[in-house]
């Protein structure tokens, strides 16, 4: 976050999380030192360069990989999913950083992991499983077009037009709780700078239940799928699909 430019813009740190700061560190490392059997190259190394491309944003990897390089950050990812994701793709930007790469400052890069083995059956996606990393097999019944999703909004301030950055949003549009500005007390009079904003494609699915998965007697449940980033538009209707990275899902 850029104060520099503007006294004015000075604010309270942020929480400090201390689980998303080790994993982030954890996740660099592994992205640094995992290395294809055989050879001395970091394996996921030519990937992370790929992501310089402006059609490129996401880095594929498999959890297997971060199973065998360490287990408790494996574990932590699995079960802290939702919690320490930012902090995954905080490490991958890093990373490509520090291979030299040149990747512009506004640009988000995401990790989307394969060979997840905790599967779960579209009637099992209960309250315990939010926020963790599954799997789930299922058919697609239904696509919604592709929307542009604001993930972290810049927002100006109408009473004295500070610019407030990387306000993060929670699944609703969402405005800073005051201006930064420690002279305005400007709670509400808010205008996004979408120039300024960070924007990623989004798109829902509906999930069902194949026949092979059904219940004898029972009606096929479905789930709604947000998919972001380099997922969007693979999925048709009428697709069999095997989702291998969710978070949050919201049963129909």
């Amino acid at each position: 976050m850029d104060i520099a430019e503007n006294p004015n813009k000075a604010a309270a740190p942020k929480q400090k999380d201390a689980i998303g700061e080790k994993t982030q560190k954890l996740f660099q490392d592994f992205l640094e030192l995992f290395k294809s059997d055989g050879t001395g190259v970091p394996k996921y190394k030519d990937g992370a360069r790929e992501l310089i491309r402006p059609e490129r944003n996401t880095l594929e990897v498999s959890f297997d990989d971060v199973e065998a390089f360490n287990q408790r950050l494996a574990t932590t990812i699995q079960e802290e999913y939702y919690r320490v994701y930012p902090y995954v793709c905080a490490a991958l930007k890093l990373y490509i950083q520090d291979i030299g790469e040149d990747i512009p400052a506004n640009k988000d890069v995401y990790v989307s992991f394969a060979d997840v083995n905790s599967k779960a059956r579209v009637r099992e996606l209960t309250a315990n499983k939010v926020g963790t990393l599954i799997r789930i097999t299922g058919q697609v019944v239904r696509t919604h077009p592709v929307h542009p999703e604001l993930v972290k909004g810049t927002f100006i301030c109408l009473d004295c037009q500070t610019a407030v950055k990387d306000v993060e949003q929670q699944f609703k549009y969402t405005q800073p709780s005051i201006c930064r500005n420690p002279t305005c007390s400007n709670r509400s009079r808010f205008m996004l700078d979408i120039s300024e904003s960070h924007f990623v494609d989004f798109q829902k699915v509906r999930i069902q239940e194949t026949q092979a998965e059904l219940p004898r007697g029972s009606i096929p449940r479905s789930v709604e799928v947000v998919l972001r980033a380099e997922a969007v538009e693979v999925a048709q209707a009428g697709d069999k699909c095997d989702l291998q990275e969710l978070s949050l899902l919201y049963r129909m």
